[in-house]
């Protein structure tokens, strides 16, 4: 990839039975990882441009939209998410990364 060419990502998510199995207290402190860790992620750079509901148009119930400074700090990022868990511990997520184009 270029130097300096932003790294779009979209992931496109749902909850797993390990989600709505979960208590609340459960569900609470996997909401606070995350919360912290999406703040991490935008002071490292990442523009976060929210969350959208797309059930209506495909078996997935959720997708956003990422723009990474470059692929180290999204990998970074995916790293932790996978550590606490979001990444098919309590989401079901399906990736797809590129390169802006001109």
């Amino acid at each position: 990839m270029n130097e300096g060419q932003p790294i779009g990502f979209v992931a496109m998510w749902k909850s797993t039975d390990t989600w709505f199995n979960a208590s609340e207290e459960e569900k609470k402190e996997f909401m606070r990882k995350l919360d912290d860790a999406f703040e991490r992620a935008r002071k490292a750079g990442i523009k976060m441009y929210g969350t959208y509901d797309c059930c209506w148009s495909t078996e997935w119930r959720y997708f956003s939209f990422w723009e990474a400074p470059d692929i180290e700090t999204l990998e970074k990022v995916m790293k932790e998410l996978c550590e606490i868990g979001d990444i098919n511990m309590y989401h079901s997520q399906r990736h797809f990364v590129g390169r802006k184009v001109e």
